[in-house]
């Protein structure tokens, strides 16, 4: 008897250690996740008040759709809107065309020496970690040269530098994934390259290409500091337009909350909306064996 009970108090222990384990693990996620969610809302919360209540911070206020009025009324905000798709639509494009057939080739390509596919890819992964202020200076003195600056395609050949070597990266573990004797039994039925990569492999990364072009379109319409230093009213983007409403008079809380409010709607309907295939994409290739 006294060792049954013995054994059942020390299951009733784990088992309330497991439970005050599990709580406390999900209090911790929730501040965490209050936390980081806690500017969005604030900002949600501010473009729905007029300019005096956005001075003094409250939960409680009467809320009024006269601020996104204003923002909505401004004519110049779609000029700036119309470059930003632009910039999304094209650079996403563009990235996935150049980017996929790069990351197949440092799969299945030959070269003279073995160890050239790893170089190159190691390339492309330090350019991601290349800053874009690192480079600005020199950016800058190239678009004065070729009169670039405040044009689109200039921030297009920009954009598309900085974020091809994100798609090979994303699609350099899909690819790698699929297995070699596919490809050397689709050359031994004579196919040529561009029918193995457009045939055979793509519908097997297909879920790669879809997160590698969202994360790509998210980065392009989330980027600001290239924008900022090398556009000027014609070619620059929401960010930059958003970016205005802090003047020498002072800080447009309310109007700023509106227009960043319209601008993550996009983003975040995305992503709402292809989440499964996002987290798929990102998580698929992760682990092998």
């Amino acid at each position: 008897m006294s060792d049954t009970r013995t054994f059942q108090e020390i299951q009733r222990s784990i088992e309330r250690k497991k439970f005050i384990k599990k709580v406390t693990l999900t209090i911790i996620i929730f501040a965490v996740a209050i936390l980081y969610f806690f500017p969005v809302l604030y900002m949600f919360l501010s473009a729905f008040k007029t300019e005096f209540q956005a001075v003094s911070p409250s939960l409680f206020f009467s809320p009024t759709l006269e601020t996104f009025q204003k923002v909505l009324s401004d004519k110049n905000m779609y000029g700036f809107l119309q470059n930003s798709i632009f910039q999304v639509v094209a650079g996403t494009v563009i990235c996935l065309i150049l980017g996929t057939p790069a990351a197949f080739v440092l799969i299945f390509g030959k070269f003279k020496k073995k160890e050239t596919n790893g170089k190159i890819y190691l390339w492309f992964l330090t350019t991601i970690l290349l800053p874009p202020v690192a480079v600005i200076v020199p950016l800058y003195t190239w678009f004065q040269t070729f009169n670039l600056i405040d044009k689109p395609i200039g921030l297009l050949i920009v954009y598309v530098g900085f974020h091809v070597p994100i798609v090979v990266w994303m699609l350099h573990s899909f690819f790698s994934d699929i297995p070699v004797e596919i490809i050397e039994a689709a050359d031994i039925d004579g196919c040529t390259r561009l029918q193995q990569l457009t045939l055979i492999t793509l519908p097997l990364v297909r879920t790669g290409l879809i997160a590698a072009g969202m994360l790509v379109a998210v980065f392009i319409w989330n980027e600001f500091f290239i924008a900022f230093n090398l556009t000027g009213n014609r070619a620059a983007t929401l960010p930059v337009y958003m970016a205005r409403f802090r003047e020498q008079q002072g800080m447009f809380v309310a109007q700023l909350s509106a227009a960043s409010t319209i601008a993550i709607l996009p983003a975040v309907i995305l992503g709402w909306i292809s989440q499964k295939s996002l987290v798929k994409g990102l998580t698929a290739g992760a682990v092998k064996g």
